[in-house]
């Protein structure tokens, strides 16, 4: 009984030593599960610590008062502005996800008439100089966002359930395809058009074009298979593992937004065992270290895609050993797993050293009323700017 007893003791002793962390985010966005959200379910179930993910809107005093560290995911608006300011004060300590420079959003992307609002603005630099650390895929953003003292987790998003290999039959048209949100269809015409064209013209039937999401102007004139934008990102990573591509292109302008970003396609096309062919800018050069079996880089030479394109093509037993080693990494190098327990060190030390000082009660019905006219105001105005932008081209 005593021995019982004592073992007991140990659990709750150990229990209490696990890292409380609280999830906060509004929609559960790629951004947001790939970079934390993932990870920290990874971790829970291995008793490496206690998690809890809640919409923001669904928060309660409990879940504050419970949490020891606070990841805010991409939060932009003024409720969770408050909220931030609240756990604060509590003496929580906050952390949070940025994956794109949601400070300077180029006006051609669809989200920019929001973030380029100043109360968002405002509301997003706010939530940024109150956070104790900052978490980010991307190490040009922690360098840009991290000056008030912020420790900096650089956090590599996993490839989600990467497939197995599976010889392509060598007798079928070898199958390049772009997997993107309608966003990048400026990528796909102002680098890539000539070149696809030139490579159907060359190939004719050996070659087959697919585009998920993104859908250029030329698709017709390749004859491309185009398949509509998928907003569920599993119901995305499932189409997209299931295309079967053998190449898949990941063209990027080399511009300071897009520098900021992520290589997420070479994580994606690894995991659906896809040989990717990438721009030489930032971010995907960062792949260089890999080499080129693991990511074939392009430089803005003018003929520079249609020669690696041609040479794949090509050899047929060269782009299947590729297939086969960008499937390898993926499993062992980029899991979730992998991913997670690259985390688990530098989560542990992440404890605030600030006292409490208030406790939310009171506080969250309140500001939760005043957040759903704020909320309203902003869909209002995006609609009217939306419907400007729209009557004036």
């Amino acid at each position: 009984m005593k021995t019982a007893e004592t073992l007991t003791e140990k659990t709750v002793r150990s229990d209490r030593q696990r890292l409380r962390v609280l999830l906060i985010y509004r929609k559960m966005i790629p951004s947001v599960r790939l970079c934390g959200h993932c990870q920290m379910e990874y971790l829970a179930r291995k008793g490496k610590l206690e998690y809890r993910a809640v919409q923001e809107m669904k928060l309660r005093s409990s879940d504050l008062n419970w949490a020891e560290v606070v990841l805010l995911g991409r939060l932009d608006s003024w409720y969770e502005k408050k909220l931030t300011e609240t756990l604060r004060g509590m003496g929580k300590y906050l952390a949070y996800i940025i994956d794109d420079d949601l400070l300077n959003i180029p006006p051609e992307v669809s989200s920019a008439s929001y973030y380029h609002q100043k109360s968002i603005q405002r509301n997003i630099c706010g939530m940024l100089e109150m956070s104790d650390a900052i978490i980010s895929p991307s190490p040009l953003l922690l360098q840009k966002y991290a000056t008030q003292g912020q420790k900096t987790i650089q956090i590599e998003e996993p490839a989600i359930e990467p497939v197995r290999y599976r010889p392509h039959d060598p007798n079928k048209p070898i199958k390049i395809g772009f997997a993107g949100s309608i966003d990048r269809t400026v990528d796909l015409e102002n680098v890539l058009k000539d070149t696809l064209v030139q490579i159907k013209h060359a190939f004719g039937e050996w070659v087959q074009f697919e585009f998920f999401g993104a859908i250029p102007s030329f698709a017709k004139r390749i004859d491309a298979r185009c398949i509509p934008y998928c907003g569920s990102y599993d119901e995305y990573r499932r189409i997209l593992n299931g295309l079967e591509w053998d190449i898949g292109l990941a063209p990027m302008p080399d511009t300071s937004f897009h520098a900021c970003k992520h290589y997420n396609k070479f994580v994606e096309y690894a995991a659906a065992g896809i040989v990717g062919i990438y721009s030489d800018v930032m971010p995907y050069c960062r792949l260089q270290p890999l080499g080129q079996d693991l990511a074939l880089l392009v430089g803005t030479e003018q003929d520079a895609w249609f020669k690696v394109l041609s040479a794949l093509i090509n050899d047929r037993k060269e782009l299947e050993r590729r297939r086969q080693i960008v499937i390898q990494y993926a499993m062992k190098e980029m899991s979730v797993a992998v991913t997670a327990d690259a985390l688990i060190e530098r989560l542990c030390t992440l404890r605030a050293e600030r006292p409490m000082k208030k406790k939310p009660f009171g506080m969250m019905l309140k500001v939760k009323l005043f957040a759903m006219f704020d909320r309203g105001y902003h869909a209002i105005y995006g609609r009217a700017t939306r419907w400007i932008a729209k009557k004036s081209t």
